[in-house]
């Protein structure tokens, strides 16, 4: 009887065995010999005539060939390749160009076999100029460290990256002699003497790029706080302060210290109502109260962003209530949205709120401050979306949404902690996207 047991025992193995042969019959093997390279195309299809012998980072190729089982390793240039087994026959393979930057651009493919073979093919990869994003403060003084973000800041030993500003008579001919670090996606650098308004130019071994905002940027300007504009906070119960101590461009507006848990908080917001209460507001052409579409040009502002500078100290940091942005039609702020409070969520626009933007930086980490220094917040106006509760608004924002404005802490949609921040703001401006 144990005998009977144990021959079925053995049957229902070999059993087993065989159904897993027979269910993965083309189940991939590394083979013996060396791979040899056809051609290479685009894996679109479509594209399958167009023959390369170069391309740029990232892009999905397909290898023909034949015994490219062997391949047990691939690298471009110095950069390992993803294989996926799935996508690798004896005659094609589907791969992607590496993403990174190689270090060394021989302008080969290494193929390393089962075998510990090395067969090369030559193939150059691309890398596109440097893409010049951001600048972590846009206002950073002349003679301190800035940091600029962007994608292939390549420093190459025959070609340096190099950084050059626009100088005196919007000419571009002020090098930045002091780069203290260069990563992919980042350089930190001096800024140098005698640098002015405008964009900047990034250049590598493979281009060269000028950035995507303006160094100092003065354009669109509503307030800096420093009488650059008549624009000037006002409203019911404004508890802002202003100083020049530790600010990133003369004077700067404060709120807070104030407690919140998200609520509302009268001492943490910053309104700039237009009219003077006697007549029209779109009237006033000057002074106090103007219409920001008055003297802001808004006619394209579906490519415009909303910058401002911004420091939350250490002490004081932010953890409850998403920093709400609204621009307001001078009508919509008439229906008693402001005298009462509630901003936008009136009877008279049946209870919806107007569109508006939600700055919130500490959803993801629970708490949030500048570390002690400022830094540029931009916010596209295609972002200016939302409701107060993080849903997005049934309106739309228009070229007549831009009279008022209001910017403060208050829900979001996002649970947070009771903080007492304080923020500080400079430099409000409306500006083309580049």
């Amino acid at each position: 009887m144990k005998t009977y047991k144990n021959l079925v025992i053995i049957a229902l193995g070999a059993a087993s065995v065989l159904a897993s042969c027979v269910d993965e019959p083309d189940k991939f093997e590394l083979t013996a010999g060396q791979p040899t390279i056809n051609y290479i195309r685009l894996q679109d299809v479509a594209s399958k005539d167009s023959l390369l012998t170069e391309a740029y980072t990232a892009t999905p190729i397909c290898i023909v060939g034949e015994n490219l089982t062997s391949i047990k390793e691939m690298y471009f240039n110095d950069v390992k390749a993803v294989l996926n087994t799935s996508y690798i026959t004896n005659n094609t393979m589907l791969v992607s160009v590496p993403k990174d930057i190689p270090g060394s651009n021989t302008g080969k493919i290494y193929m390393v076999t089962r075998d510990a073979d090395t067969v090369t093919y030559d193939f150059k990869v691309l890398v596109p100029a440097p893409v010049v994003s951001s600048m972590t403060n846009e206002w950073t003084a002349i003679g301190d460290e800035a940091v600029i973000n962007g994608q292939y800041f390549v420093d190459d030993p025959n070609q340096p990256l190099a950084i050059t500003f626009t100088g005196v008579n919007n000419s571009t001919n002020i090098p930045v002699t002091q780069i203290k670090e260069i990563t992919p996606s980042s350089v930190r650098f001096v800024v140098p003497e005698g640098v002015e308004e405008g964009q900047l130019s990034v250049s590598t071994i493979y281009g060269k790029s000028a950035s995507k905002f303006y160094f100092h940027d003065s354009r669109g300007l509503i307030t800096n706080f420093d009488g650059a504009t008549d624009v000037v906070p006002q409203g019911w119960n404004i508890s802002a302060t202003y100083s020049t101590e530790g600010g990133v461009d003369g004077q700067y507006c404060q709120v807070g210290p104030a407690e919140t848990d998200g609520g509302w908080v009268e001492d943490l917001k910053l309104p700039f109502w237009c009219g003077n209460w006697s007549g029209d507001p779109m009237s006033i052409t000057s002074g106090a109260g103007i219409p920001l579409r008055n003297f802001i040009d808004f006619s394209n502002w579906q490519n415009m962003s909303f910058k401002f500078e911004l420091y939350i100290p250490k002490s004081n940091p932010w953890s409850a209530g998403a920093l709400q942005i609204m621009f307001m039609n001078y009508q919509d702020a008439a229906n008693d949205s402001w005298q009462n409070n509630t901003y936008g969520r009136t009877s008279a626009d049946g209870g919806l709120d107007l569109p508006r933007a939600l700055y919130n930086p500490w959803k993801d980490t629970g708490s949030f401050d500048t570390g002690d220094q400022w830094i540029t917040v931009t916010i596209p106006l295609t972002d200016f979306v939302y409701n107060d509760d993080g849903t997005k608004s049934p309106k739309q924002m228009s070229i007549n949404s831009f009279d008022s404005f209001i910017m403060w802490p208050h829900e979001g949609g996002v649970a947070g902690t009771t903080c007492t921040p304080i923020l500080r703001y400079d430099n409000l401006r409306v500006v083309p996207n580049l």
